[in-house]
């Protein structure tokens, strides 16, 4: 027997799955260890052993693949608990990346800023991942056409690198000018860092993200360096441990890409995993998907800390080209997925105007809601939850952890319903509803932005949290239907069961379409799949199993924003003239669905080229359960009283054990399904119908 095991190390919990031949999935929980991530993820594997019925060693020894999803990388920045980070650029150019970044509004990531904070100049800008004093220059210019113009001084480039040397940082990001063009100034200063301080960690812009644009570029490659080597050395210690251990399989990382990479490649650019934690997600959405023939899924997480809403439409989930994290650009491909401070351990609190608000701060896992026992005092979402009868305070995590329902009726009266006059019931109803209307509300932006309407999509919620509220979040938004998978306590988790190895590749190419190159566009593509055939052979890929991926940014002539449109498979990997067409009629349905208007006869412009590597890995089987009728009665654990605003008040609820549950069996709302690690709310008439994978889903009566 062989094994396939994945591993999420999140914000408030580390999930794992072990999935053998035949699909027999095993899942389990952790709490994530934030000082030392290596003890959180070897318990959760221990978690996975034992629920195996095997020790660590045996489990391991016979696992092939280990999928590993990490928010230590974005934990670092957020932080700002990276290394001690110096750059190196251009003359003139050392305050560039002192500047705001982005506009005002995008400083939250995707949510627009209010009107006050949009024209307001007492707002600070973000602050930069290191200090002016750090930021050195050296003499070198080169254009916008590649062309040297001064060639780079090899004396202040020394001196450059002594000072930062002297002032002990740990690692350099090379941001010159034009690197993408001209790559051989950073080239060199590479080797004179090499050459006279070897021990530092060293970025250049040119290979971390070889692109027009310096703020994008020189951002993302101050991302990598920063994160360098806390990242790397993690990866090491992990490696040397799962060895021990007797691991012999692959270990592979999930990136911002929603594919996955060896240690090596990802040590080479460790800004990939920065926006990898929630890449997975969707994933598990699209699988399932295909499973179930639905081209339209918008999938949710909402786990302790954070909620994640990712888009997939006609069966593809869609890349974006820049998020803003922490106010500066991140620039490599991530798969679309938006991030709202909203979980389970998000904090109740009254703002100084009298109104209730909840997040986006988390009690997080130490020392979480305050019915953990854990010396938390704050009301989170959780503890309204065990409040209003969602959550039995006996059952949380199957049993392995419980919780104080009076710590929860304590803090909800002490911080919110006392100060607001409201009795305790009612002011967990009032947390339940506006934590809804916050979800909602990020669906409803990620919906109109993107062009699409959500009548046509069904709603795939996860999380350890998920199943409590998406029902609500269903019925706010009217989308069409609603999938809660068995395995979304785990969702990430699982996810990365379904990625593939991926590489992504970029190369600016600015031209009028109707002036295009295709010789030159042929060559950068030519030049981009080398790279990425050397990068997937390094993985041990075989030929066979790689799919290359072209794809190009495009704008109307004069636009500032582009769309990202699939180029079609040509003759030998050619771009032909009839290809360009078949591009342009794509850009143009593009821009008339997502925008809201096309022009077909106005000229549209090429701005980047975009190339992507892929290993495609075996697909894990899902396991069909066992089937039975309609009448679910079996199942009934007992009943206890819920709270549903459609009576405003506690009613007697039929609880339903989630595991004695078989295909076929339908349950009518108010009735609670209680999972080991999840609980599923079903509000008066909504009616859940167990499908073969055991996932529940709405029908209609």
């Amino acid at each position: 027997m062989t094994f396939r095991i994945s591993v999420d190390s999140g914000g408030t919990f580390t999930d794992g799955v072990v999935m053998n031949e035949q699909g027999q999935v095993i899942t389990s929980k952790a709490s994530t260890t934030p000082r030392n991530l290596i003890v959180g993820t070897v318990a959760c594997l221990s978690k996975l052993a034992s629920l195996s019925g095997t020790a660590l060693d045996d489990l391991l020894g016979q696992t092939n693949v280990i999928v590993h999803g990490t928010t230590m990388a974005t934990n670092l920045v957020v932080s700002r608990n990276g290394a001690k980070l110096g750059t190196i650029t251009t003359k003139g150019y050392k305050d560039r990346m002192l500047f705001l970044q982005v506009a005002k509004g995008e400083l939250g990531g995707d949510i627009k800023a209010g009107v006050d904070e949009l024209f307001s100049f007492r707002m600070d800008p973000p602050v930069p991942l290191t200090r002016r004093y750090l930021m050195t220059e050296v003499e070198e210019r080169v254009n916008h056409k590649g062309e040297v113009l001064i060639p780079l001084n090899e004396d202040d480039a020394r001196k450059a690198v002594a000072y930062l040397k002297e002032q002990g940082v740990e690692s350099i990001a090379v941001i010159l000018l034009f690197s993408h063009l001209y790559p051989d100034h950073e080239r060199r200063m590479e080797e004179i860092i090499k050459e006279t301080f070897p021990e530092a960690h060293v970025s250049l812009s040119s290979n971390v993200l070889p692109m027009t644009g310096e703020v994008g570029r020189w951002s993302t490659t101050m991302f990598c360096s920063y994160v360098a080597p806390k990242t790397v050395d993690y990866i090491y210690r992990l490696e040397k441990l799962l060895k021990d251990k007797g691991f012999k399989g692959q270990l592979v990382f999930m990136q911002s890409n929603g594919g996955v990479a060896t240690p090596e490649l990802i040590c080479e650019n460790p800004a990939t995993l920065l926006a990898s934690g929630p890449a997975a997600g969707p994933l598990t959405s699209l699988a399932l998907a295909r499973e179930l023939h639905v081209k339209n899924v918008v999938s949710i997480d909402m786990g302790g800390t954070s909620f994640d809403v990712g888009p997939i439409a006609e069966g593809q989930s869609r890349l974006v080209r820049m998020k803003v994290i922490e106010g500066m650009k991140y620039c490599l491909p991530s798969i679309d997925v938006i991030t709202i401070g909203a979980g389970g351990g998000s904090i109740a609190w009254i703002d100084p105007g009298g109104i209730l608000q909840v997040g986006p701060q988390s009690a997080g896992a130490v020392p979480g809601p305050a019915s953990y026992g854990l010396d938390g005092t704050e009301p989170t979402v959780t503890d309204a939850d065990i409040v209003l009868g969602y959550i039995d305070p006996e059952y949380f995590l199957g049993g392995e952890m419980k919780l104080r329902k009076d710590l929860a009726e304590k803090a909800i009266k002490e911080k919110i319903a006392a100060p607001l006059g409201l009795d305790v019931p009612q002011a967990a109803a009032a947390i339940y509803d506006i934590v809804n209307a916050k979800m909602a509300g990020i669906i409803r932006v990620v919906f109109s932005r993107r062009g699409y309407d959500p009548r046509e999509f069904i709603l795939c919620a996860a999380g350890g949290a998920g199943g409590i509220h998406s029902a609500r979040i269903m019925e706010e938004l009217d989308i069409g239907g609603l999938l809660i998978p068995k395995i979304a306590p785990v969702y990430c988790a699982f996810g990365m069961m379904y990625a593939d190895l991926r590489h992504s590749f970029t190369r600016p190419y600015v031209c009028e379409a109707a002036k295009a190159n295709l010789d030159n566009i042929n060559v950068l593509y030519e030049e981009m799949e080398k790279e990425a055939m050397e990068a997937l052979q390094r993985e041990g890929v075989a030929k066979k199993d790689v799919r290359i991926v072209r794809t190009m940014d495009m704008r109307y002539y004069g636009q500032v924003r582009e769309q990202n449109v699939q180029v079609p498979d040509g003759k030998d990997g050619k771009v032909t003239s009839e290809a360009l067409n078949t591009i342009a009629d794509r850009f143009h349905e593009m821009h008339r669905k997502i925008i809201g208007y096309s022009h077909t006869k106005y000229p549209t412009e090429i701005v980047r080229l975009y190339l992507e590597g892929i290993g495609q890995l075996e697909t894990p089987r899902l396991q069909e359960i066992s089937r039975d009728g309609n009448d679910a009665s079996r199942a009934v654990k007992g009943t206890r009283k819920v709270f549903f605003r459609e009576s405003d008040d506690f009613v007697d609820t039929k609880i339903y054990d989630g595991d004695m549950l078989l295909a076929n069996n339908i349950l009518k709302g108010p009735c609670i399904i209680e999972e080991k690690m999840t609980t599923i709310v079903v509000p008066p008439k909504i009616t859940i119908k167990v499908d073969t994978y055991g996932d529940y889903r709405t029908i209609n009566q």
